[in-house]
């Protein structure tokens, strides 16, 4: 992902912080794909697919630890969670 935390040297604001909210955070991966409201209604859409795969359990996990899920990074990611998660992607 070409989010600013890794490319804002070579960009004209020198900014790391997220231009598509107004939350201040820094925009690195896990903020966009986790947290940014901007693509909070394609989250939600992602996130019901997931939970679904999941069987709908509530799950305490943290950022780092939902992102290495919904990566594939993992043997609990299924074709249905990853295709959801492309979808989400490319709607970025």
């Amino acid at each position: 992902m070409d989010v600013k935390s890794r490319s804002y040297r070579w960009s004209e604001s020198r900014s790391k912080v997220c231009q598509m909210c107004d939350m201040g955070e820094d925009e690195k991966a896990e903020h966009v794909v986790l947290e940014c409201v901007k693509y909070a209604r394609d989250r939600n859409e992602m996130m019901q697919v997931v939970l679904r795969e999941l069987g709908n359990v509530r799950m305490e996990m943290t950022g780092r630890e939902w992102m290495v899920l919904l990566l594939g990074l993992c043997g609990d990611a299924n074709g249905r969670m990853i295709e959801a998660v492309k979808e989400f992607l490319e709607k970025m």
